[in-house]
């Protein structure tokens, strides 16, 4: 073999080295945050499904990405308004107020906690029919009843809107079950039910 021929070889050869080395070396480092990430998340739940958080610094670090991603203020009002996580019918969730002009709660998927993604909510659209939001209100959970319930208003108007979710068995889907309707403007609960999802029924095939 020539000498050019070997000194082209041996360039190759360390090319190869060098290139399986940093992928070597990626695939650890990538190990190591999975680790640590699961690791975060698993010393902020020690052991609970259902809790909250008030410190800022202290909400895991991927979600904090996923938050900021969907435009979401959440530092500003964390202490009074704490994010909560939970695992409704399976589904592993966190519920984080974002401050804005009209603030809203923001639900987030983290099953995957290397990634938590935004869950958008059916609501009413007007003059009809339904569309998806990420911000549907202020969002509570009725523990007896189970099901969470999204209050909505705005700044030119004191009346709200409340939508009722129920967690589907099985695939954890948020499922619209009713719109309320509170047209006072002293801030009474009196809510008045415009909406509600009928029972499905199907024609029978003719013989």
């Amino acid at each position: 073999m020539g000498t050019s021929m070997r000194c082209t070889v041996s360039i190759i050869c360390r090319l190869i080295f060098g290139g399986a080395l940093i992928v070597s070396l990626i695939a650890a480092a990538g190990g190591q945050d999975r680790e640590a990430t699961r690791r975060e998340w698993g010393n902020l739940a020690n052991g609970r499904t259902e809790y909250e958080v008030s410190d800022p610094a202290l909400l895991p670090s991927t979600l904090s990405l996923a938050a900021e991603e969907a435009g979401c203020r959440y530092k500003d009002d964390m202490k009074d308004a704490p994010a909560r996580f939970m695992r409704p019918e399976g589904r592993r969730i966190a519920i984080v107020f974002c401050s804005a002009i009209t603030g809203s709660h923001q639900i987030f998927d983290v099953s995957n906690v290397m990634k938590p993604t935004l869950i958008e909510l059916p609501i009413i659209a007007h003059p009809d029919g339904f569309r998806s939001t990420p911000r549907p209100g202020w969002i509570t959970w009725d523990r007896e009843a189970k099901v969470f319930l999204a209050e909505s208003g705005s700044d030119i108007s004191l009346a709200k809107l409340r939508h009722v979710y129920r967690m589907e068995s099985g695939s954890g889907s948020f499922v619209i079950v009713r719109v309320q309707f509170n047209p006072r403007i002293d801030g009474k609960d009196e809510w008045m039910t415009i909406w509600e999802a009928p029972r499905w029924s199907f024609p029978t095939t003719p013989n």
